[in-house]
């Protein structure tokens, strides 16, 4: 496929979903999403629902899936089988991601860090809730977005089941704080670095609350729950020790620490609170850690320095996207010495790809399907084709998805088209 048939591809499919529903009709109301745009998520449900040709691949993918996971979980903290340090199941905990049993030590304590080299028992369900939430997270992604774009009554019926599970039953449901997470045997029983492996997936099951709210499988009673879950959750990251020190760190952590605090809060209606956060993010996040070349030094020294360059760079669009919804431009903020969000992104495809040839380590590092949504997104906010050619130079379809967690494919990501939904 050429740049210009990929362009006027999605041009025509913008144009489609810009007219309406189904036989041009106005689609029905938008449901308040951060990472998606609400509009074009209205259009694409009419259209699914009248089986349109433009969505029917799509929407196979999605129904696929979704049907796997009707059987998914209900997932608990409490099934794990470790007892946190507190006594108490409700607790989340967690390894952390790089801590090794000492090879040195007779006991393996302290353990040991090795940057970039994951422990397998970070993902054990007997010793921690990582790989809990992880298919907490998964499972509620593409249920709800089944039940929202088809309308299908057991998918919404079953998120909504996963959800008070987690978070609302008294018998099942996790506590509103991340003090266990990331623990560390022989040095301490968790870190504020824990706090990080709840980022993604509170955010993104935000946004899936948001379409279960259309359909009668969520109750008034589920919503005040969850809400007051969630302001407990920002209250212990706003006030706590733990927060306080992954709101002071000068990576990723922090990033995404800003991305959680500003979704949270929307969520919770503490408007002033994600504005505030928001105006900080230019300063805080871009000025510090992205220099005028559009270099991520902080991240680029790690083991894996393009996957941290990728990593952090995400959060820093979604940031964005959560700014177009309060009416904060962090797309083209740039500072006086050129620090921006697109240099950055520039600078990361300067050395993807070079001189028409793609480097494989930095492919690697990036991935192919973590980066090309993002260049997506980017092709659409900056209104610049380039983009969509290293999408292509890079091996990446740029066709309409909705099956997958994380940054949402370009067709329906929100860029620019959430403007000023907060009051």
């Amino acid at each position: 496929m050429t740049l210009q048939t990929l362009t006027n591809q999605l041009a025509v499919f913008a144009l489609a979903l810009a007219c309406g529903g189904a036989d041009g009709a106005a689609p029905a109301k938008s449901p308040s999403v951060c990472f998606w745009n609400g509009g074009t998520a209205a259009t694409i449900r009419e259209l699914v629902q009248h089986e349109d040709p433009k969505v029917f691949q799509a929407s196979a993918d999605l129904s696929a899936l979704a049907t796997k996971q009707l059987a998914a979980g209900p997932f608990s903290v409490v099934d794990k089988g470790l007892v946190p340090p507190s006594g108490d199941k409700h607790d989340f905990s967690t390894l952390g991601r790089y801590y090794w049993p000492d090879p040195q030590a007779s006991d393996g304590l302290p353990w040991i860090t090795i940057d970039g080299k994951t422990n397998p028992d970070y993902f054990n369900g007997k010793t921690g809730d990582t790989q809990r939430l992880f298919d907490l997270h998964s499972a509620v992604i593409l249920l709800s977005r089944q039940s929202y774009f088809a309308g299908d009554r057991p998918a919404a019926e079953r998120a909504a089941l996963l959800l008070r599970t987690w978070f609302i039953d008294p018998a099942t449901r996790m506590n509103p704080h991340a003090r266990y997470a990331a623990r560390y045997p022989g040095r301490w029983d968790g870190k504020y670095l824990g706090i990080h492996s709840t980022v993604r997936p509170f955010t993104d099951i935000l946004d899936s609350v948001e379409l279960l709210k259309t359909t009668d499988a969520w109750s008034a009673a589920d919503q005040q729950a969850m809400v007051a879950w969630f302001s407990a959750y920002l209250d212990w990251l706003t006030t706590s020790e733990f927060g306080q020190q992954e709101s002071a760190q000068k990576n990723n952590h922090s990033t995404s620490f800003d991305c959680l605090i500003v979704r949270l809060a929307m969520f919770t209606g503490k408007d002033d609170l994600a504005r505030e956060v928001l105006e900080e993010v230019k300063h805080r996040r871009i000025d510090a850690q992205i220099e005028p070349d559009g270099s991520q030094p902080l991240e680029l020294r790690r083991s894996k320095g393009w996957d941290y360059s990728r990593y952090n760079l995400e959060f820093m669009f979604r940031l964005a996207m959560l700014g177009d919804v309060a009416g904060i431009d962090l797309w083209h903020y740039q500072s006086a010495d050129g620090r921006s969000i697109r240099r950055a992104l520039d600078y990361v495809i300067s050395n993807l790809v070079k001189d028409g040839t793609v480097d494989a380590e930095a492919l690697k590092g990036v991935g192919v399907d973590l980066f090309g949504p993002m260049l997506q997104v980017a092709a659409r906010v900056y209104d610049e084709p380039h983009y969509l050619q290293v999408m292509q130079q890079i091996g990446y379809e740029g066709r309409l998805r909705f099956n997958e967690p994380g940054l949402v494919n370009g067709v329906l990501g929100g860029a620019g088209f959430n403007q000023g939904m907060l009051k």
